[in-house]
């Protein structure tokens, strides 16, 4: 006999108004701490998939949390490291499915029965001060065995009942018998209708200013990056560095702010699917590297290349972490400071660890302590003096909370500061190392450190420590010392290349391999014919290691760079129509594609759009999601149905464009029929990609 697979539903809404009713009717009969107890969790276990479910009381004084119904104690201290603690401190729900694989999580204090925990949803219950302190938390488990893990809705459900309990917990529900009669159906309704279109109207307002600030972001950035693509005066050049990077802070403003918000309500989410982390998250470092030698700061990356081929985590809100933490050491690191990224791989726990140094101004140790807390700073002066709301360390916090890990800091003051966080990579058994390590082995390497030779040998040293290549270091200002050693491969910093230039040309005729290291222009002054390869930092492993094979003959595949790939291309006679309600955008991305010798026409809402389709002949469509009249999304559903327009016009690519950079609505709009979403402000990189990717 097939065992029945118990898989609860989500419940609907009218389903959990009729559990809120029931609930709050039996805590009016009798409201006392037990009984609100009970009653409490037993809905809980209703309301969500969990199968064990407890009411945890705080006492501050005491500073214990105290089961209700039962004599055990939980200590409350800062300094212990887990979930329970960390909904406490950060007055946030959670929910984590496959919870023991948190590097979070704590037996001990988390699993306080001693149950077979398989997921975990932490609700806190605030107070109404002004200090808005936590007055217990209510903690529900799924046990292993079960099909069931915890959603976002569930989470929703769950946030808003709390608030129903906080009313018992308060004394503040009514108490008489006529008041008790007077509670019915339309009553509860009412209030869980007023508190679901309270969070909906906080989502629209975020969602409405979130697209009205980025559609003129949009052209703002735009036609500045378009001016800086054709102007040749240095000066003016250095005005729209300015005006572009200033455009880039005010997005991550924005993006910050809608993310609080997000936290606040319970709506953050991470997905979780594999990825190569190496390939992933490179652009951090070389993104951060430009910006930083801008500033005039030196900046190392160290990407382990054990880290396996394959892990499961979300590597938008991986990639969010590292660009918050980088930002601050950026800003934060004088001239002639540097800056150190590293990505390491645990192989004993299977996590990755991600680091972030810099010997900036480092912070204090008293505001390391509220460090994590929304809008804190270092110091009073820190946001007139670098700029900031202090909203991203918070956010870094509770994302490397919800992929199962934790941000932790280690600073002294005027010494620098290390934020360095490790997650579960959730590998399946066997999975490969990202670059393989023994195909080099017995090949001889000679890594030359002349006067002149620059921080960054020392990290192709570190990589090249990981194979089985037999190393030699020569610390040598004579040249003519490398005729004497013994090497298959000369590894060599672009400074030293230049001085040496014939010496080393006459060692490449006579069969020597050649890879020199630089920062930058590595063709300039270091021009070589032969067995010779270039690489610039950031040094990335997937980029070091394929010029390793070629150079040793292993690997004969000719490779395109990315940089060879951006190269200009044109697609004449190929026709794009712009759809956009806003003129400035329309003129903005007409000068774009005119750049690929695309035929460009436009359309300023979706009956002009349907009527050009179903009249002109279209390769693909750009079209604004947030319009009077038809939204986007309802144009390209309209569009895929229709029965009016042509076959090909039916479909052709279309890609959307909006300001709402959420999940929900990308699946909203990819589900209407759209090829594509990009967010607003749209990159120039972007538009150039999805051309080449949807027309050749």
């Amino acid at each position: 006999m097939i065992k029945k697979i118990d898989i609860k539903k989500e419940l609907s809404e009218e389903e959990f108004k009729e559990i809120i009713l029931h609930y709050e009717t039996d805590l009016l009969e009798k409201s006392d701490l037990p009984s609100i107890a009970s009653r409490c969790t037993e809905a809980a276990k209703k309301i969500t998939p969990a199968k064990e479910a407890y009411l945890l009381l705080v006492n501050p004084e005491d500073q214990i949390f105290q089961l209700v119904n039962d004599e055990r104690t939980i200590p409350i201290r800062p300094e212990i490291e887990s979930i329970l603690m960390e909904t406490y401190r950060s007055k946030q729900s959670l929910f984590i499915n496959d919870v023991t694989r948190s590097f979070l999580y704590n037996d001990k204090i988390d699993n306080f029965l001693n149950l077979p925990l398989k997921d975990m949803m932490l609700i806190p219950i605030i107070d109404n001060t002004i200090e808005k302190n936590v007055l217990a938390i209510l903690w529900t488990a799924i046990t292993s065995g079960s099909w069931n893990q915890y959603t976002q809705k569930d989470l929703d459900y769950m946030t808003r009942f709390a608030m129903f309990t906080k009313r018992f917990l308060l004394n503040e529900n009514p108490k008489s018998t006529g008041e008790i009669l007077e509670l019915n159906t339309e009553v509860c309704t009412k209030v869980c209708d007023q508190l679901r279109k309270k969070t909906q109207r906080e989502r629209q307002y975020f969602s409405s200013i979130i697209h009205d600030i980025r559609t003129p972001m949009n052209a703002v950035m735009g036609f500045l990056e378009l001016l800086n693509l054709i102007e040749t005066d240095q000066e003016k050049k250095d005005y729209l560095d300015t005006a572009i990077r200033s455009g880039k802070s005010m997005v991550t403003l924005i993006n910050d702010a809608l993310d609080l918000a997000k936290i606040s309500s319970g709506q953050m989410k991470v997905e979780k699917r594999p990825f190569n982390p190496l390939r992933e998250l490179d652009d951090t470092a070389k993104l951060f590297f430009q910006t930083a030698q801008r500033k005039g700061v030196s900046f190392s990356a160290y990407f382990d290349p054990n880290l396996p081929e394959k892990i499961v985590s979300d590597p938008h809100r991986i990639k969010q972490i590292i660009n918050n933490l980088l930002s601050n050491a950026v800003k934060f690191t004088p001239k002639g400071g540097l800056i150190s990224l590293q990505l390491h791989y645990e192989q004993a726990i299977d996590g990755l660890l991600v680091s972030v140094k810099d010997n900036g101004i480092g912070i204090d140790p008293e505001r390391q302590k509220e460090i994590f807390t929304p809008f804190v700073q270092e110091k009073e002066s820190t946001s007139r003096e670098f700029g900031g709301t202090g909203l991203g360390l918070s956010i870094s916090q509770q994302l490397a909370v919800l992929l199962g890990g934790k941000l932790q800091l280690e600073s002294k003051p005027g010494k620098g500061s290390r934020f360095f966080f490790s997650i579960p990579c959730n590998c399946e058994s066997g999975t490969p190392p990202s670059i393989d390590l023994q195909s080099y082995r017995g090949r001889k390497v000679l890594i030359y450190q002349g006067d002149s030779a620059p921080y960054f040998i020392q990290d192709v040293h570190r990589y090249l420590e990981q194979t089985d290549l037999k190393l030699t270091v020569l610390k040598s200002p004579n040249p003519e010392d490398l005729k004497t050693e013994n090497y298959d491969l000369l590894i060599i910093s672009k400074e030293d290349s230049t001085l040496h230039q014939e010496a080393l040309q006459t060692l490449v005729d006579h069969g020597k391999a050649l890879l020199v290291v630089g920062d930058t222009f590595l063709n300039h002054g270091c021009q070589f014919k032969g067995r010779v390869e270039r690489i610039s930092t950031p040094l990335l492993p997937h980029e070091i290691f394929p010029k390793l094979s070629r150079l040793f003959g292993l690997d004969n595949s000719e490779k395109i760079s990315k940089r060879d790939m951006i190269a200009s291309v044109k697609f004449p006679g190929r026709r794009v129509l712009v759809v956009d309600d806003n003129l400035i955008n329309l003129k903005f991305m007409k000068e774009v594609l005119k750049r690929f010798d695309l035929e460009v026409f436009t359309a300023q809402s979706g009956e002009e759009c349907m009527e050009k389709l179903s009249t002109e002949k279209v390769d693909l469509v750009f079209m604004d999601e947030n319009m009077p009249g038809m939204q986007g999304s309802e144009v390209i559903k309209k569009i895929r149905k229709s029965k009016k327009l042509p076959d090909k016009s039916k479909n052709t690519t279309l890609i959307s464009l909006t300001g709402d950079a959420g999940t929900q609505t990308r699946e909203h709009i990819l589900q209407a029929g759209a090829n594509d979403v990009l967010s607003k402000p749209v990159q120039l990189q972007e538009i150039h990609t999805v051309i080449r990717q949807y027309l050749s």
